[in-house]
């Protein structure tokens, strides 16, 4: 999905998100799902490069779901009928259109949305990069993984916002893939972790469960892995992060950034387990 820059007028009109404080509306339906980038803000305008889902609907209008450069549920509001994603859009850091892509014929099957309900759309995550050139700077873009959790990113949609926590779901994803049970969160070319490293990790995390079905259903958004811990086995949630933004609330990401540095014994052998997120306070400004 790599596109040279190229004379693109206008903007890209991303439709607003839904706080979480907002409430439902009877005649209206609801989107939902996550859609990250890996893309870095600006200096100068505190935006990012990213890209957007297009969806056209039967009643004429048209929607464009923003991803975020943290993963993190969306809601946006529709009005009830049947919709299509028609393609994906790639914009600059002042959401002016670069490009522009075909969505794949897969996800151009329509999708009917009811009034008074919420639908899943699926999981995405994306990368942005640019390479420089002499004439031109080559923007690209590339889908990183698509993937349905409908079971677990609903239950992270009714937490996270309260006010529709009643309302009817229905998994509409487009994701091509069967449904998982859950996706694998930590981000590739990361070798696993070892016990040792898991076993001092989950001193910081401070999130421990007794099974791994207790842990999936409070781990939304990262990995469920074992240690053994002083009582025997249990399970640890990790959540891999590149700097703050990536962690829950309460979080710190623990990193060569400097963010929090976990403690190495004498004895240990391996380097501590970094790059995650740990219940620990921010010591440096990221």
């Amino acid at each position: 999905m790599g596109l040279a820059m190229a004379a693109f007028a206008g903007c890209v009109s991303y439709t607003p998100r839904l706080t979480t404080t907002s409430r439902p509306n009877a005649n209206f339906a609801y989107l939902y799902g996550r859609f990250s980038i890996r893309s870095e803000s600006s200096v100068l305008t505190n935006g990012y490069p990213t890209m957007g889902f297009k969806l056209v609907c039967a009643d004429g209008h048209a929607y464009t779901i923003r991803f975020l450069n943290q993963p993190k549920i969306e809601v946006i509001e529709v009005t009830p009928s049947a919709c299509q994603i028609s393609e994906i859009v790639y914009s600059d850091a002042s959401d002016g259109i670069t490009g522009r892509r075909r969505a794949p014929p897969g996800w151009m099957s329509p999708r009917t949305f009811e009034a008074g309900r919420a639908y899943y759309l699926g999981d995405y995550e994306a990368e942005y990069a640019h390479e420089w050139k002499i004439i031109e700077t080559e923007h690209t873009w590339k889908l990183t993984s698509e993937e349905n959790d409908y079971d677990s990113s609903t239950k992270d949609f009714a937490a996270t916002f309260t006010g529709f926590a009643a309302m009817p779901t229905a998994d509409k994803s487009f994701v091509s893939a069967p449904p998982r049970a859950r996706p694998r969160r930590r981000p590739a070319g990361i070798p696993s972790p070892s016990p040792q490293q898991l076993a001092r990790a989950a001193l910081l995390i401070r999130r421990t469960f007794p099974t791994m079905k207790a842990c999936e259903a409070d781990c939304a958004t990262g990995d469920c892995l074992a240690f053994r811990g002083p009582a025997g086995t249990a399970m640890t949630c990790v959540v891999y992060c590149r700097g703050k933004k990536d962690c829950p609330d309460g979080y710190s990401c623990s990193g060569p950034s400097g963010d929090v540095q976990p403690a190495r014994g004498a004895d240990d052998t391996e380097q501590p387990l970094t790059g995650i997120c740990v219940a620990a306070p921010t010591t440096a400004s990221e």
